[in-house]
């Protein structure tokens, strides 16, 4: 018998390696060749999977070409054959676990410091992180918190994880929550909002943001939260809008001030200096009409030319300081006035588009107006060079619109507004801050060689209600 085995071992050790081991016996020594590929693969739980799977087929065809060959290349006992079975298949298992338990750890040795690296971050970044799990009817329960948020809120992790959101969130803030955390399901998009709390750690100001997860079954079972804390920054605009209100009142009270000032130099230049100058004209026509007057006569024609031209430049100064008409009249007559006034005196043409105001307006904005429309006709006079000014005044939409347009050569706007800011010139932001002064807002339209034109807008107020209205 054993004389035939050895015959039988014979035999095979002389047939030819069947195809497909060499086939097998290639893929292995190519996978052997490649175990810096494989390493880098096995980076990844996918790589990783075949990266056992290839072991797995490496073993199985080392296990195939080894036991042909051995069972080839030597004449043995049933019982020798057995027994070798046995070392094999121990020696299989042994291999494979190892491999298996090589693999197996790295991959989760690698989840773990992932793990690890996203919690430091989850605890370590100063925005607030929440993940909240989304419960049949409209209930959120709370997972897990990071500790800027427990710093933020004054709240502990025990009074948090795990707790629906209204064991954890005060009870103004509820509603706002749910129906945002419901836009948020509904709609399949990350939702921002900003948020005013009470907490333990004091009120606090956040802008929230809320993105839903969707799960491999593709409905939304948890929500992503990220709370910024711009508690600070909104202490910070409070105070700056406080600060706001506070100038802008002091800026109003000095308007007015300055307004009562030149409305009382005006008029004590018409009053007292102006009927001064005109007593005295009175007197030097009167002594060049005397027969007296002989030799005199040409002192007093020099005497009597220089009153009337100081007269006349005292009226100039009382009107543009602060014209009578504007608080006898109104802004409408008072802008034809001045602007027919200094059109006739600059050789211009002057153009209105006026609407008819039904009453008087409330006299900051008929001051602000006036003066805007002044400084504008000023600076087509002097730097212009048109031949075409045109005003026009138009109520809309709760508002009041002025526009003051001219045909001259134009000008660069944001050079001169930037040297207007460095001190150049007064007359371009004194515009602007009356015009905001009031609640409004005034803006330049100019190219060079186009002409120019100011816009500014103020809010409509009127000096008195109409009857059975309440005040604006």
């Amino acid at each position: 018998m054993s004389t035939r085995l050895a015959e039988s071992a014979a035999t095979i050790s002389s047939r030819p390696a069947p195809s497909g081991m060499r086939v097998a016996g290639k893929l292995i020594a190519a996978v052997a060749g490649s175990s810096g590929v494989l390493i880098r693969i096995a980076a990844h739980p996918v790589g990783a999977s075949i990266c056992l799977a290839l072991g797995y087929m490496f073993l199985c065809g080392a296990y195939i070409i080894l036991s042909d060959r051995i069972a080839a290349g030597a004449a043995w006992s049933i019982g020798e054959l057995h027994n070798l079975e046995r070392l094999k298949g121990l020696a299989f298992v042994l291999v494979t676990g190892a491999a298996y338990f090589w693999f197996a750890s790295r991959m989760l040795k690698r989840i773990a410091s992932q793990q690890q690296h996203l919690a430091l971050i989850f605890q370590g970044v100063s925005d607030c992180l929440f993940l909240i799990r989304v419960e049949a009817e409209d209930r959120y329960r709370f997972v897990c918190v990071n500790t800027s948020f427990l710093k933020v809120t004054g709240l502990t992790r025990e009074h948090v994880d795990g707790k629906s959101i209204e064991e954890v969130l005060p009870e103004a803030s509820l509603a706002l929550a749910n129906r945002k955390y419901q836009e948020a399901i509904r709609e399949r998009k990350t939702v921002c909002w900003e948020e005013s709390v009470s907490y333990p750690a004091g009120r606090r100001v956040g802008e929230v943001t809320v993105t839903p997860l969707v799960n491999s079954a593709g409905t939304i079972d948890q929500l992503a939260g990220v709370v910024r804390d711009v508690t600070e920054r909104a202490l910070a605009g409070h105070k700056t809008e406080a600060y706001s209100r506070k100038l802008q009142k002091l800026s109003r009270r000095l308007v007015e001030t300055q307004e009562t000032e030149r409305r009382t130099i005006a008029r004590e230049l018409h009053d007292e200096i102006g009927q001064g100058l005109t007593g005295a004209q009175m007197n030097l026509q009167t002594a060049l009409q005397s027969p007296a007057a002989g030799a005199l006569a040409p002192q007093l024609t020099q005497s009597l030319e220089l009153v009337e031209r100081v007269l006349e430049q005292v009226r100039d100064i009382s009107l543009n300081l602060r014209p009578s008409m504007l608080d006898d009249l109104g802004l409408e007559p008072a802008l034809r006035w001045y602007t027919n006034r200094q059109a006739t005196l600059a050789g211009l043409q002057a153009r209105f588009a006026i609407d008819s105001l039904e009453r008087r307006l409330d006299p900051l904005i008929e001051t602000e107006c006036f003066r805007i429309a002044q400084e504008a006709l000023t600076n087509v006079v002097r730097h212009a060079q048109a031949h075409t000014v045109t005003v026009e005044l138009h109520l809309k939409d709760e508002r009041l619109d002025l526009t003051v347009r001219d045909d001259g050569v134009g000008f660069e706007v944001a050079p001169v507004r930037e040297q207007a800011v460095r001190g150049a010139s007064l007359g371009l932001l004194s515009m602007e801050e009356r015009a905001v002064l009031t609640g409004g807002g005034l803006e330049y339209r100019s190219v060079p060689g186009q002409g120019t034109a100011v816009l500014a807008w103020f809010p409509l107020k009127w000096l008195t209600p109409p009857s059975g209205s309440e005040t604006p």
